[in-house]
């Protein structure tokens, strides 16, 4: 029975206990949210960028000679399709493409059998046409003289048949032969006035005769280099077929279409700067379109380059100067920042950069003429500006 009552008073003594441990612990939990809740939210800290150092420079006011840069390929000052003007087999194939030729190298030769026949048959056909002529004078001296007696012959019979003294069957024999001789006479002297021309017609189907069995042998027209053979030995060729691609590279030409502006500023043998495979040269303008073209509104212009180390195909870039421009500010290309269409420069005032719109003109190798936004003298950053901010406080180099 004691024991049972010290249990029951120990039982009654543990409850308050853990009902103020559990109060305690609410407490605590709620007395930290209110800390965290009402605690202060930190305040951003503005710190002051350090000082960046720039390049500045002047704008400057001075005459401008814009260029304008057009770049277009080297070709050939001369390409030619060198063809056959007869027929016939390929019976010799002398070059190869890349092979060097002179002026009237033999390139390729035909058959030239047929063609040496020709010549020959017009060569005899023009002997005997020139025979002939001297034949039908002489002829047509022996008719007029035969003619001449016939009509004496006639007037004679003529008076005797007046007398009846002969028959009149014999005076009409004597005309029909006057009448012969008179058709002879005309026919001869046809063939006497027109033997020039005979002889002429003869000789010319010779010389043409004599010029195909020439063109059985195909030369180059020019000194060039062999850039493509289209026929091998063997082959059967008709006339007009193209045989080699003959090419002049001693020179080169670049083939440009230009603006209106920039023909303005050109002349006939003027001399260009010209930029090939790294290379400063110098080339002359050779031709020059005047009226543009109807569909591009464009010119054509040809410059000529001469140099032992350039060749066809490559890209060439040509400076054509343009008219000179009257006084214009200048700034430098990298001092000009772009943002959105619009350009800038960072103008200096106590060492704070201030971005300043302004409008561009032409730009002129490495600076740019500025039309509106800035005056003479005024001190701009040179470089590096797209890491810059406006009133951004500065040093300067």
């Amino acid at each position: 029975m004691d024991r049972i009552i010290k249990h029951k008073q120990h039982k009654g003594a543990v409850l308050p206990i853990a009902t103020a441990i559990t109060s305690i612990a609410v407490i605590t939990i709620i007395i930290v949210w209110l800390l965290l809740w009402t605690k202060p939210q930190p305040q951003a800290k503005l710190e002051q960028l350090a000082p960046v150092k720039v390049a500045l420079v002047e704008v400057e006011k001075r005459l401008v000679h814009p260029r304008e840069i057009i770049t277009g390929r080297l070709q050939p000052i001369k390409t030619a399709q060198v063809r056959f003007e007869v027929s016939g087999n390929v019976i010799a194939r002398n070059v190869e493409p890349g092979n060097v030729v002179n002026t009237n190298s033999v390139l390729i030769k035909l058959d030239a059998f047929d063609y040496r026949d020709q010549l020959q048959q017009m060569a005899a056909e023009l002997t005997i046409e020139r025979k002939g002529v001297g034949r039908d004078k002489e002829l047509l001296k022996l008719a007029q003289n035969n003619l001449q007696l016939q009509q004496q012959e006639e007037q004679r019979l003529q008076s005797l048949v007046a007398r009846n003294l002969i028959a009149q069957s014999q005076l009409d024999s004597t005309r029909q032969r006057v009448f012969d001789l008179q058709a002879e006479v005309a026919r001869l002297e046809y063939s006497v006035a027109t033997s020039n021309a005979r002889v002429q017609m003869k000789k010319a189907q010779h010389d043409l005769a004599k010029r195909n069995l020439t063109r059985t042998t195909l030369k180059a027209p020019f000194d060039g280099v062999v850039n493509e053979v289209f026929v091998d030995e063997g082959d059967y060729v008709n006339t007009n077929d193209v045989a080699i691609i003959l090419a002049d590279v001693s020179q080169f030409d670049v083939q440009l279409d230009v603006r209106g502006e920039v023909i303005t500023g050109l002349e006939l043998n003027q001399q260009v700067a010209v930029k090939v495979n790294g290379k400063e040269l110098l080339g002359n303008v050779v031709a020059l379109q005047l009226d543009p073209d109807v569909n591009t509104n464009t010119h054509q212009v040809r410059v000529r380059i001469s140099s032992d180390n350039i060749q066809s195909g490559m890209l060439a870039t040509v400076y054509m100067p343009l008219a000179a421009q009257a006084e214009s500010l200048l700034v430098p290309i990298s001092a000009v920042l772009n943002q959105f269409g619009s350009s800038y420069v960072y103008t200096i005032d106590n060492n704070i950069i201030h971005k300043t719109p302004i409008q561009l003109g032409r730009r002129i190798s490495n600076e740019v003429v500025v039309s509106a936004g800035l005056d003479v003298g005024q001190m701009i950053v040179a470089r590096d500006v797209n890491s810059l901010v406006d009133q951004q406080q500065v040093t300067t180099e």
